[in-house]
């Protein structure tokens, strides 16, 4: 089975979506060493599909909650707290699915770096340096832009934050995934050179690292140590939260997990009702301890005003919240085997999932712009049942979202925003999306200056960008009938 990239799957050797059991493609040769078994090519990814597209679900949803609750929400703490396992979600899938393309050939460590830096490091550069702009234009319109040009000294202090923003990936709150996944793409050769020659002892890795985890997320709820309190120590301290060492453990596990492949995957099938069981019951226990704790029944675990207990409790950094993080990955793991047995080929639900593969990264990259042009309204207007404004603000979010990545995938600047060349332009109907364009900026001229609603500027601007991509399209497809003599 092989896998492309950490925000896509490709062919893989076996279709393991038969629950009889397969041999592991790792056997003992002659001279004590592992000897790998050549997969063929015929499969696919399915059950990374469903797991992905659930992820990222829970991701938006999450960022909407947090941006509506209140500090004494608890429902929805509790709701925000299990999408949490996101974070390490995500650094599991790109563990996983970068090991299964690599983990029975040979990886050429420039080779690779150069691929993924193409594929992922563009868009996060391109996302980044425009959400350096949006922030500052959100908080102090054009000028706060063209200021920036005043003098030397503030081209230097924009770029020292640029470059800031690049490393730490603070340009926006969610950048940081992708600085953490540019630093995992930088090791990885070193991690699959080492499992590759640490075969019968994953298990031991796994322990030790787990028992390095353990300990850093405990004290990263402290407070730091003597000597991370100040000078280097202490900057590395204060961004722990942006590099590989709180997510280490999940990132190696998904690893692993792709080296063992075929025994891991039966192994899920088999006990799948067992795991998806005991995994339910973790996660009910972990809404008790959040909902005893936020209540102060703990004693001293947690204490002061509602928002730090509300912080402390949900914070994706608890050690009391890691068990139920890792059960939601198995329950989604579990179910994703049963859309891989079960899945019709060709059909709406197959053809939808593969096309939100397809549009994931690009997905995850562009939703916090939605939200937070859909931000820009609600603190307006703060009135109203939390319950049903979440539910709202989510399905606009995601239908706002879509929208973006739709467009952007029909550019000639797909590559360099979502990760992927820009759909064929023999593929696409230049006259349906100059309406759907005309359409958006209509909606987005009266929701901006009709309603006052910030959002309308995005779905203008996409809207434009649509009908110029439409004009790129009709101009190729007419010299293309020049060329052929269809046209004189």
């Amino acid at each position: 089975m092989r896998a492309k990239t950490g925000v896509d799957t490709t062919t893989q050797p076996q279709d393991p979506a038969s629950a009889t059991p397969v041999p592991d493609p790792v056997s003992t040769g002659p001279d004590g060493g592992p000897v790998v078994a050549k997969p063929k090519r015929n499969g696919h990814l399915y059950q990374i599909d469903l797991v992905r597209l659930v992820t990222f679900a829970a991701v938006i949803f999450d960022h909407v909650i947090l941006g509506l609750m209140s500090a004494t929400a608890v429902v929805a703490g509790g709701v925000g707290l299990l999408c949490r396992y996101t974070r390490y979600s995500f650094f599991a899938l790109t563990g996983f699915v970068q090991t299964y393309q690599y983990r029975d050939r040979e990886l050429k460590p420039v080779d690779y770096w150069r691929r993924r830096y193409k594929l992922i490091g563009l868009p996060f550069l391109v996302w980044s340096l425009f959400y350096w702009g949006y922030t500052r234009y959100r908080r102090g319109g054009i000028d706060a832009l063209t200021d920036i040009f005043n003098s030397w000294h503030s081209i230097g202090i924009a770029l020292k934050s640029i470059a800031y923003d690049l490393i730490t990936g603070h340009a926006f709150y969610h950048m940081y995934f992708m600085s953490v996944s540019m630093q995992i793409y930088l090791v990885f050769p070193a991690v699959l050179w080492v499992l590759k020659r640490t075969w019968g002892y994953h298990r031991y890795l796994l322990a030790i690292s787990f028992a390095f985890h353990a300990w850093l997320i405990w004290r990263m709820m402290l407070p730091p140590l003597e000597f991370f309190a100040s000078g280097l120590p202490g900057t590395l301290w204060s961004h722990l939260t942006i590099t590989l060492l709180p997510y280490q453990f999940f990132i190696l596990s998904g690893a692993v997990a792709a080296m063992h492949l075929e025994a891991f995957q039966a192994f899920m099938i088999r006990w799948r009702l067992q795991l998806i069981s005991g995994a339910l019951v973790v996660v009910g226990c972990t809404l008790w301890w959040y909902t005893a704790a936020y209540h102060g029944g703990l004693g001293n675990v947690m204490n002061g005003p509602a928002f730090d207990r509300m912080f402390r409790a949900t914070n994706v950094f608890s050690i009391y919240n890691v068990a139920a993080f890792i059960s939601i990955i198995v329950i989604l793991y579990c179910l994703g085997t049963v859309w891989q047995e079960r899945r019709s080929k060709g059909s709406l639900a197959d053809k939808f999932m593969a096309k939100a593969a397809d549009r994931s990264y690009g997905i995850y990259l562009a939703h916090a712009l939605a939200l937070a042009e859909l931000m820009n309204f609600l603190r307006k207007h703060p009135d109203g049942p939390l319950w049903p404004k979440i539910f709202l603000t989510y399905i606009v979010t995601c239908t706002l979202t879509v929208f973006v990545v739709e467009v952007l995938r029909r550019s000639p600047i797909s590559l360099i925003t979502t990760g992927r060349s820009t759909i064929d332009w023999r593929e696409q109907n230049e006259v349906r999306s100059a309406a759907v364009a005309v359409g958006a900026i209509a909606v987005g001229l009266v929701l901006r200056y009709g309603f006052e609603m910030v959002v309308g500027q995005l779905i203008t601007s996409t809207g434009l960008l649509l009908l110029i991509s439409a004009g790129v399209v009709a101009y190729k497809r007419r010299r293309a009938a020049v060329e052929e003599g269809a046209i004189v």
